[in-house]
Formats: structure tokens, C-alpha cells, sequence
């Protein structure tokens, strides 16, 4: 039999599923159970070797290549794990990627995924109806980054029209955003060509939020470097604290001053799935673009991010291009093709994924999760708040929570330096995975409280075992 032959035999195929298939299930009850590391640390050095030894090694099934890859891997379905904001995705949305990735159906025009591409124009109209832009349109990309610079992308296009496809944009244009702001804002500017001089950023409040009052000294600001600011970007919510912008306030400044309203939900709008959670982004309505990441809060494997547009006429404003190879002239539903209004071409069956999980378990089984890991950071700050010399930062408003160990005798350095060497002394161990981050430039301790099946009793372990590095 040819290499071609083997790699392609359906029962090998059927074989090799079933054993990786087992070994997954077996990893997902033992991780149900905190069995084992969350992360088994080895250097990047370390693990670097490690593989290239492996590769140059005789071949091996894929079933016993998948496993040693997943052992070595962090494990988001471990309860120890409160790290970055990636979910633990539901087994089910898991099995739709494997279909998807089979399938392998590119969403350029909808010839190459007819019902993926459905399927994502049932979703978006779900988004949009939840978000509050009933006359809404969007569609999936890849990621809040690449979402976030689309939509800065079509409110540069309400300014300049098609002209900036054209001749392109000089340096006169800014967009304001908090300080506490994700990096893909700053990113996206400089993709544009505005630089980091097309960044105003609006200092936060005792609570990270964005101060709505400074707004207008954002704009005068924005003349004093020679500006025109196009569009303010509203965190919803932040990513260090989880701190939602007031978006009444903001969407009253931009309505005053003409300018886009840009909402990053790609973490917090999310609760739009939660009737209890709602009200957090009251507002959002009235932005003229959002975001969401349906791989954060909503189970689903990564990359998964809705871009929507309250004006379904601006969902064409970011890109335009001619293909006659791709895209035919006059088609009377142009969102057939979603190459026409994305960044890819080749795009990932991604509503698949999300759909699985509408379709075994309807939007409760968002709105169930949503509940408990907020539920949880509440009740994990009343602990922190009981248990000096902890501190927590900020009241959470979300299922992030920041905090830090601090000993009243040590110098705000040796805080800093304290946390942080406990932090990195308890990942290295594989015993819980947490982040850090910085505010006002002191050192805190971060949880994104991202499973399902974290409980305090795992979080007061983790307590303990910062305790345990103050000595």
C-alpha cells in the first residue's frame, strides 16, 4: 500500500478514531476530576528538544502521537485551570471540528460550504436579535483581533467612503480608547497605517473603567496632534479586570460628536446569552459595531468571533474587492459569499461548531455556564475580602478576578515580587495555572474563572498555596 493509500484508508481512519476518541474521553474524565497536572511545565528550551528528537524518531500511529501531544499539553479542562481567557469547549463542539476539519469546507463562496454557511447566517441573526440590532448583520471571523480591526476598517469607511480603498488614509485619523483597552485596538491602528499617534487613551477610574468625563479632552487631545478621531472603542469588558465601560455615557458622546462606536464584547458580551447577566452591556444597542467570542464564555473550540454591525449596510464598508473568479456582480444575496465582507478567503467552518451546541442543548446551556463561573468569582472575592493579607483589586463584574497576597511589613516592590514568584513557583509545579497582570503598575495576581467545574474548595487551595510562598 502507498503512503497516499494508507494516510487516506477509511477503516484505518475508523481504527484510529475510535483509540483517539477513547483516549480523549479518558483525558475528560480524569481532568473532570482535577486528576493529574494542569499543566505539566517544561522549558521552552526543554520541550523544543524534546519534539525534535521525536520527529526525527520512526512513525507511529496517530492515535499514540495524539496522546503524547496531549499529555504534554495544558489541560482547560482541568478545574485547576483559571488562566487566559480560552474556554474548556464542550466534547460536542469538539466533534464538530473534527467534521468541519474532514469536511475541510472553505467559506470563501458558499459553492465551498453551503451549510456552514447557513448555518452562520442563522447564528448571526440569533447574535444580532440578543445584542439589540434587530436590522443587524455580521458575520464569523478569526479571532477578536481580526474582528476588532474590521470593524475599525468599515467606521474609517463611513469617513473617507471607498476613497481609502483606493488611494489609502494619511496620519490625520485617530481612534479613543480606554487605557485599560485590548492591545488588538492599538494593533489594528497601526495595521491602518495611523500609528500609535492614532491612539487616544482616556485614562480609567478606581474601577478600570473608562472615564466617560475625559472624552472630551481625548478630542482635544486628538487636535493637538492634528487629528480627526473617527471612533471610540468601548471595553465590554476589559481584559485585566473584566470592568465594563459605562456605554450609555460613551454612545451619548459619540452621538454628540458624530463619531462610530466600537464594543469590544469579545470577552464580556457573551451575557447577551444570559437573561440574569443582560443588563452589563445596557447600551450596546446603540454601538455601531460589536464583537463576541463564542470560544471565551460560550464553550466553543477556538477561533470563533462574530462581528456585527447595527447598520447592516456597514458590514460591507471594511473590504472590496473584485474577483471574477470568486464573486459574481449583481448576486441578488451577496451574503451567500462571505469572502466579500471578511479578511479570509479560505474560512473556517466555524459556525459548525457553534451550532452543534445550539442544536444538542439549546442557548440555556450558554446561559447555565455563564451563571456559574459568575456565580463563582463573586463568592471567590467575599473569600479573598475574609482572608487578610489577601487583597482583591477591583470588584468583579465578570468571572475575572484580581487579587494579590500582601503582607503589610513588605515595600510595594517586595509585593510585586512576591506574587510574582509564587505565581511562577505554583505553574511550574503543574498544580493550578493562573496568569498575572499589572495595574498601575503594581503586580496582581489574575483568574479567568473559565470552567464550569472550578469550585472554591479548589480556589481556596490555591490560596493556600500562595500562602504558602510568603513564608
Amino acid at each position: 500500500m502507498s503512503k497516499l493509500t494508507e494516510a487516506f484508508d477509511p477503516e484505518a481512519f475508523r481504527r484510529e478514531g475510535h483509540q483517539v476518541v477513547d483516549q480523549l474521553a479518558d483525558l475528560l474524565g480524569k481532568m473532570r476530576v482535577g486528576q493529574g497536572p494542569v499543566m505539566p511545565w517544561h522549558a521552552p528550551a526543554e520541550e523544543l528538544a524534546h519534539w525534535q528528537q521525536r520527529m526525527e524518531e520512526p512513525e507511529q500511529g496517530v492515535a499514540d502521537f495524539l496522546q503524547e501531544f496531549a499529555v504534554r499539553s495544558i489541560k482547560l479542562h482541568h478545574p485547576h485551570y483559571a488562566g487566559h481567557q480560552v474556554c474548556a469547549p464542550a466534547p460536542a463542539a469538539a466533534l464538530a471540528g473534527l467534521a468541519s476539519e474532514l469536511l475541510n469546507n472553505g467559506m470563501a463562496i458558499y459553492e465551498m460550504g453551503p451549510a456552514a454557511t447557513a448555518l452562520e447566517r442563522w447564528i448571526i441573526r440569533q447574535t444580532c436579535d440578543a445584542m439589540g440590532f434587530p436590522q443587524g448583520d455580521g458575520f464569523l471571523t478569526s479571532g477578536g483581533t481580526l474582528a476588532t480591526l474590521t470593524a475599525l476598517l468599515a467606521a474609517r469607511g463611513r469617513v473617507l467612503g471607498g476613497e481609502a480603498l483606493v488611494h489609502g488614509t494619511n496620519h490625520e485619523w485617530a481612534v479613543i480608547a480606554s487605557e485599560e483597552s485590548h492591545y488588538c485596538t492599538a494593533r489594528a491602528l497601526q495595521i491602518m497605517g495611523w500609528g500609535k499617534e492614532g491612539l487616544i487613551t482616556v485614562p480609567t477610574d478606581e474601577r478600570f473603567k473608562m472615564r466617560s468625563d475625559l472624552l472630551p479632552a481625548a478630542l482635544d487631545e486628538a487636535v493637538r496632534r492634528g487629528r480627526k478621531v473617527t471612533a471610540v472603542v468601548a471595553s465590554v469588558c476589559s481584559t485585566s479586570t473584566g470592568s465594563y465601560d459605562d456605554l450609555p455615557a460613551i454612545a451619548d458622546f459619540c452621538t454628540r460628536h458624530g463619531l462610530w462606536l466600537h464594543a469590544d464584547g469579545a470577552h464580556g458580551a457573551a451575557v447577551a446569552f444570559c437573561p440574569e447577566l443582560k443588563y452589563k452591556i445596557a447600551g450596546i444597542e446603540r454601538a455601531d459595531s460589536a464583537i463576541l467570542d463564542f470560544h471565551k464564555l460560550l464553550l466553543t473550540p477556538a477561533l470563533a468571533t462574530a462581528v456585527l454591525f447595527r447598520d447592516p449596510t456597514a458590514s460591507w464598508a471594511a473590504f472590496h474587492q473584485q474577483a471574477q473568479y470568486l464573486f459574481a456582480e449583481n448576486e441578488p444575496d451577496p451574503w451567500r459569499d462571505s469572502g466579500r465582507r471578511t479578511m479570509e478567503c479560505t474560512k473556517l467552518s466555524m459556525s459548525v461548531k457553534i451550532a452543534a451546541l445550539w442544536r444538542c442543548y439549546g442557548p440555556e446551556l450558554f446561559a447555565e455556564h455563564l451563571r456559574a463561573v459568575h456565580t463563582l468569582a463573586s463568592t471567590f472575592a467575599d473569600r479573598l475580602r475574609k482572608r487578610p493579607p489577601f487583597e482583591v483589586a477591583v470588584e468583579p463584574e465578570s468571572n475575572i478576578v484580581c487579587f494579590r497576597l500582601r503582607p503589610p511589613h513588605l515595600t510595594n516592590e517586595e509585593v510585586d515580587d512576591l506574587n510574582a514568584a509564587a505565581r511562577r513557583n505554583i505553574v511550574e509545579s503543574g498544580s493550578f495555572y493562573f496568569v498575572q497582570t499589572k495595574l498601575r503598575g503594581r503586580v496582581w495576581l489574575r483568574t479567568a474563572l473559565m470552567n464550569p467545574f472550578t469550585t472554591m474548595e479548589i480556589l481556596d487551595a490555591l490560596l493556600d498555596a500562595v500562602a504558602a510562598h510568603a513564608g
